[in-house]
């Protein structure tokens, strides 16, 4: 994310060409050689105006895909399990088929090696999504659709381990019908738990 600065506030134009180079550059070198040089030309913006708002590469595909991606996304919580939780997944996935699987790719990539990027990351994105889908288990829970006995926090971890799996590694889809399987599987699995 950007960090807030003295100076000039930001003109929203260079902004928006700096967002709009750094989305064109990521999905055509699929990250590869992405620099902060390279969006700069791309954008035709100085460097310095680059580095007066953002630390680095990272924050800036993190800030693209905060812009694109309904980052605290909202469902209905008065609809069924297998229906909100269907929902979350196929926008989810969706996102990801359109647009934002090598941003995300990228990101994680990143935040391996940079601690201090992996909270920001974690902060202004996967927390805003894990508070959301456990919303979706405790709505869930209330309504007696899952037993009590379910740690939540574990099908949270279950659901975007899976999603987080077919990203990454790529050995099948990271599509609709993976969200409607998944979604599938654990609807049974919180219904019939094993004995």
């Amino acid at each position: 994310m950007s960090k807030a600065k003295l100076g000039r506030p930001r003109s929203e134009k260079s902004k928006e060409a700096i967002l709009s180079a750094t989305h064109a550059l990521l999905s055509e070198t699929m990250g590869t050689g992405l620099t902060i040089e390279a969006i700069a030309r791309r954008a035709k913006v100085g460097k310095p105006t680059i580095y007066r708002w953002w630390p680095g590469v990272a924050d800036i595909v993190l800030e693209v895909v905060l812009s694109q991606a309904n980052a605290s996304i909202t469902v209905s919580t008065s609809d069924s399990l297998q229906e909100t939780l269907g929902q979350f997944l196929r926008e989810s996935m969706n996102a990801i088929v359109n647009w934002g699987g090598v941003h995300l790719r990228f990101l994680v990539a990143h935040a391996q090696k940079d601690e201090a990027f992996r909270d920001r990351f974690r902060d202004n994105f996967t927390a805003k999504r894990r508070a959301v889908l456990k919303s979706i288990f405790a709505q869930a829970m209330e309504r007696g659709e899952i037993g009590s006995e379910q740690n939540v926090e574990i099908l949270v971890d279950m659901v975007f381990g899976a999603m987080w799996y077919r990203l990454l590694i790529g050995h099948a889809p990271a599509n609709e019908t993976f969200a409607d399987d998944l979604t599938e599987a654990i609807i049974r699995l919180v219904q019939n738990p094993p004995v």
